[in-house]
């Protein structure tokens, strides 16, 4: 079935250029992207020798910073195309973050180059007051010193588990039906972020056995929102597969994710949660088959510019053995004050609790502070 509609889609996408396929004008050029900066404040955290904080130190300053080009025109036969470069703000080995192009009609859109996974796409995380800089759920900026789920070294939770990342994919999002949007999308090589016009292996493709690296990952995701007469409903669903090029020992090949979201929204309140599990998420020797999975809840409250969250996340992490599972709780406090649109200043308290099931002076206690702020353009 997946072949089936990749080539449907590209069929239109074809048609559709081919018929008088002019622009009234050049593509123009926009900038848009964002700055974020935080100062946090670890209150107490255990850090004796042998502990997860140990020699750490209690302030520290973070910023995430982006620009964005971006370029679209609307042809003479009403085909919308357009591009868009995500650029690190600060020194990174990837300075590109991700860059793609894309084609859009009444039809849906088609998008190719380096993106997220279509669940990933249609993901909506635990509701916080913040956006995006401090939460139970894939914040943008956590000062704890938990390590959780061994090799994989989290400090926090997310229900937004990647299988393929940036790699170049193609992806598909339908139009809207009846409040329904479904998209999915495939990438041949998660190691193919960041290709060029040709590839410096043994031939013109990379190679399909590399230890550490999955391939052929198709993912899928439906999300529903609709308005109920003052009561906005969120939901939603989706998921992912894909192939370990090189499995080590008896390690399963394959690796998948699900995950979904519920939301609803009403006289200034949202409430919510949402949830993830990823099984044989690493490819280490005597770690056959291992999962994760994250699940959590948390609610908002908006009155005139300002809006305030409370949330609480549990993740846990198969490691070493079916025996060995690492836990990690977060409970956030979260509060926003919007200055002006895309400008906010934020503010956050949240505990972590850290389990190391096999090794308890691995266990980690965390009270922190944090306040940050938004800049979009």
């Amino acid at each position: 079935m997946r072949p089936i509609l990749l080539g449907s889609t590209a069929l239109v996408a074809a048609v559709s250029i081919t018929g008088a396929a002019q622009a009234a004008q050049g593509v123009s050029l926009g900038l848009g992207g964002y700055y974020q900066g935080a100062a946090g404040l670890l209150l107490s955290q255990d850090n004796g020798n042998g502990e997860p904080g140990q020699h750490t130190r209690d302030v520290v300053f973070r910023q995430d910073v982006e620009i964005h080009f971006k370029g679209e025109t609307k042809l003479d036969n009403g085909l919308t195309v357009g591009a868009r470069i995500e650029m690190e703000g600060q020194q990174s080995d990837d300075q590109i973050d991700e860059v793609w192009a894309y084609f859009k009609g009444g039809w849906g859109q088609v998008r190719f180059g380096d993106d997220d996974d279509a669940y990933e796409q249609l993901s909506y995380l635990i509701p916080s007051a913040s956006l995006g800089l401090f939460g139970v759920d894939s914040p943008h900026f956590d000062f704890s010193n938990s390590k959780v789920g061994g090799v994989s070294a989290l400090q926090t939770n997310t229900t937004v588990m990647k299988l393929s990342g940036d790699a170049t994919k193609i992806i598909y999002f339908s139009p809207t039906f009846a409040g329904f949007t479904f998209g999915f999308s495939y990438s041949p090589d998660r190691r193919g972020e960041d290709t060029f016009s040709y590839w410096s292996g043994p031939g013109g493709t990379t190679n399909s056995n590399n230890t550490g690296q999955i391939q052929d990952v198709f993912a899928a995701a439906l999300n529903f929102q609709h308005d109920f007469g003052g009561v906005k409903l969120i939901s939603g669903i989706g998921g992912g597969e894909g192939q370990w090029e090189s499995p080590l020992g008896n390690q399963d090949d394959t690796s998948w994710t699900v995950r979904g979201h519920l939301i609803v929204s009403f006289d200034g309140f949202t409430i919510g949660g949402a949830g993830s599990l990823q099984t044989n998420y690493q490819n280490v020797a005597g770690r056959n088959n291992t999962y994760k999975w994250v699940a959590g809840g948390g609610g908002t409250y908006n009155w005139d510019a300002w809006t305030v969250g409370l949330a609480y996340s549990h993740g846990s992490y198969q490691v070493l053995s079916d025996s060995d599972i690492d836990t990690l709780d977060i409970v956030a406090l979260t509060a926003r004050y919007d200055l002006a649109p895309g400008i906010d200043v934020e503010g956050m308290a949240e505990y972590h609790q850290y389990i190391n099931d096999i090794n308890s002076t691995g266990d980690d206690h965390d009270w922190e502070l944090g306040v940050g702020f938004n800049i979009g353009f």
